[in-house]
């Protein structure tokens, strides 16, 4: 929830201001004196709304002297007594609003609404996204995590498929009795594949000096994570088969049989129904690993996610660097155009190297000027018209859903429409009521 300073000495104009702003869904702190919020930590404020006199002081004196990092957060000034020398020297260091009362109280909402839609969205309980898509992951990787079933994860480069490989594996209590076995299998030269997997016994061929514990052993009693399971040869899909299956192998060099009990997590960026098609893998193999299966989409479809990441790895970086960093409304503007080619690596990369560039603090468009390059405009992302439809018919109704705090037909009727359809096109978009 968005958090609000309001400083205000009349006690009249605080309480009005402070109830509005509640139910607008806003949590407000008030101080009645510029002593009191000179104690504050501005930077935990979505939003600043200050009368400009009071009694111990003018509040935008102590505006024009603070750092840019506390200028940086969306001020709104209130006055009585208008002074247009008063009011340019405010805007100039960065006020977004100077208002003279009496004012029009629905349109300071609307500003201050227009000012921070950006700011981060926080869910401390949102482990993988506050996206609807990624909502309803979540909620499948809940219920899955109590059955022993297969996972096949599919989605772009990036785009965080060990992030839901690894909480998956966070929720199933019996798998935490052993360990996370992540194996990339594109990285596996062909020639060790059958050692790797299924481990060897010593002497079992020149250079076997002891006993290896293959990856299908080491994950006894926890989870086995294939990662780029697309790149196994199909030599290699048969070997696999008969043992994920049944949950037993033998290691090279050994005629005993090793029992190993597992989750099994798979996760590819290519289409393997088209693999299949081709006969570059394996149907039966296919079924093996996809009882069930997640599609992630990219990041650039994510938009509510690109604004939470930030606010994740911003804040990491914060920790590590022991260092204050704030966010200009344009820099996550232009974070949001971006197409995200690289998903969340990507955007980890540049938001690393904008806050080394900053020295500020503060990550505005100057930064994000000094980052860009020409590959958007050699190389952009074209999607069908289709694609952007839907995009922006689903973020218009996820913004009145959430106004119409998820009634189904107060919803309906702002947006001219019934609660069927509605429901359908919740539905065809993926939109969790």
């Amino acid at each position: 929830m968005n958090q609000i300073l309001l400083i205000e000495d009349d006690l009249i104009m605080g309480e009005s201001l402070a109830q509005r702003l509640e139910i607008e869904g806003y949590s407000v702190f008030w101080c009645k004196s510029l002593s009191e919020a000179k104690a504050t930590n501005l930077m935990n404020f979505s939003a600043v709304i200050s009368d400009v006199r009071l009694p111990d002081g003018i509040t935008t004196k102590w505006f024009a002297e603070l750092p840019v990092l506390a200028r940086s957060i969306p001020w709104f000034f209130l006055t009585a007594y208008s002074s247009v020398e008063d009011a340019i020297s405010a805007t100039k260091n960065g006020a977004r609003e100077y208002l003279t009362k009496p004012f029009d109280i629905e349109l300071l909402i609307d500003i201050i609404k227009r000012s921070i839609p950006l700011m981060f969205v926080r869910f401390d309980d949102a482990p993988l996204g506050v996206s609807p898509v990624m909502r309803s992951v979540e909620k499948l990787v809940k219920k899955i995590a109590q059955q022993r079933v297969a996972l096949l994860i599919s989605g772009e480069t990036g785009v965080g498929k060990e992030v839901v490989a690894q909480y998956l594996y966070g929720q199933d209590a019996r798998s935490q009795t052993g360990k996370f076995i992540a194996v990339n299998c594109a990285a596996i030269p062909e020639n060790l594949m059958e050692s790797e997997f299924f481990g060897y016994e010593k002497g079992a061929f020149s250079g076997a000096h002891k006993v290896h514990h293959g990856y299908l052993e080491r994950a006894n009693n926890g989870t086995l994570f294939l990662d780029e399971v697309g790149e196994l040869p199909l030599s290699m899909q048969a070997k696999l088969l008969r043992a994920l299956q049944e949950k037993t192998f033998s290691r090279l060099g050994s005629e005993s049989i090793t029992s190993s009990e597992f989750r099994l997590i798979s996760a590819t960026n290519r289409d393997l129904v088209a693999e299949m098609q081709a006969g570059r893998f394996r149907e039966d193999f296919f079924y093996r690993l996809a009882v069930i299966r997640i599609d992630l989409p990219p990041l650039r479809q994510r938009p509510e996610d690109i604004l939470w990441l930030t606010e994740k790895i911003l804040g990491k970086i914060r920790i590590e660097q022991s260092r204050p960093l704030a966010v200009s409304e344009n820099f996550l503007r232009d974070l949001l155009k971006r197409p995200w080619r690289g998903n969340v690596r990507e955007l980890q990369s540049y938001l690393e190297q904008a806050t080394i560039m900053t020295d500020t603090g503060v990550l505005d468009m100057t930064i994000a000027e000094s980052l860009s390059t020409n590959d958007d405009a050699e190389n952009p992302v074209l999607e069908t018209l289709e694609i952007i439809v839907q995009a922006a018919e689903k973020t218009h109704i996820v913004r009145v859903l959430n106004h119409c705090n998820s009634s189904i037909n107060q919803t309906a009727a702002q947006l001219g429409i019934s609660r069927k359809t509605l429901w359908e096109k919740m539905k065809r978009l993926g939109i969790s009521a």
